[in-house]
């Protein structure tokens, strides 16, 4: 088992006025198995932890508690104390880009941290309540994309928007490899 390690997917889903991102993730530090469910709206921020995730690579495919992430959609159930949210939301034609974004440090090991983008756009239909709140999604647009390592980078900076015919990510990092740093850039801009 690795000490130190840890692996993550972003959604983000868009409709014309909300905004709402899921980030399912297992963590493994000083030995302990964690897994956690963040989510990220435009007023709020809430995170549960659950006793473990399962997942497969290709296709896509997380589920964390009652909860399923894949390729196709998101489908919500959950209840807690202070947490309703339930729905399910169907993708429609991902859009993932030709290559590895890691580029030539796909094949360098011992990184810290790697970046996978599974859809830098894709539709998104149905509907979720999260506490009585409704998101509803009729040809919204969606992200997909993923990180795993031993951690963040210290210092990194993140963007992805969507535009009238497109889809932008852009990350800059402070890499940390065999005793050396760098700054590393990576990004890709797709246009319909």
């Amino acid at each position: 088992m690795k000490k130190e390690y840890f692996k993550g997917w972003y959604f983000k889903c868009s409709n014309n006025n909300q905004t709402i991102a899921f980030i399912p993730a297992f963590h493994i530090s000083h030995g302990r198995k964690t897994a956690s469910l963040q989510m990220i709206t435009d007023n709020s921020v809430h995170c549960i932890q659950f006793p473990d995730l399962k997942y497969c690579e290709n296709p896509l495919h997380v589920q964390i508690g009652n909860c399923i992430f894949s390729e196709k959609g998101i489908q919500l159930n959950i209840k807690t104390n202070q947490l309703t949210v339930k729905g399910i939301l169907k993708f429609n034609e991902i859009t993932p880009i030709q290559y590895d974004i890691m580029g030539a440090f796909q094949f360098v090991p011992f990184m810290q941290c790697r970046h996978s983008v599974y859809s830098m756009k894709h539709q998104i239909n149905g509907k979720i309540t999260m506490n009585g709140q409704m998101f509803s999604f009729q040809n919204g647009i969606g992200y997909m994309e993923g990180d795993c390592g031993m951690s963040f980078p210290e210092t990194y900076i993140w963007t992805q928007c969507h535009f009238n015919n497109g889809s932008l990510m852009l990350s800059v990092a402070d890499i940390p490899i065999f005793g050396f740093r760098f700054t590393g850039i990576i990004g890709v801009i797709m246009s319909n």
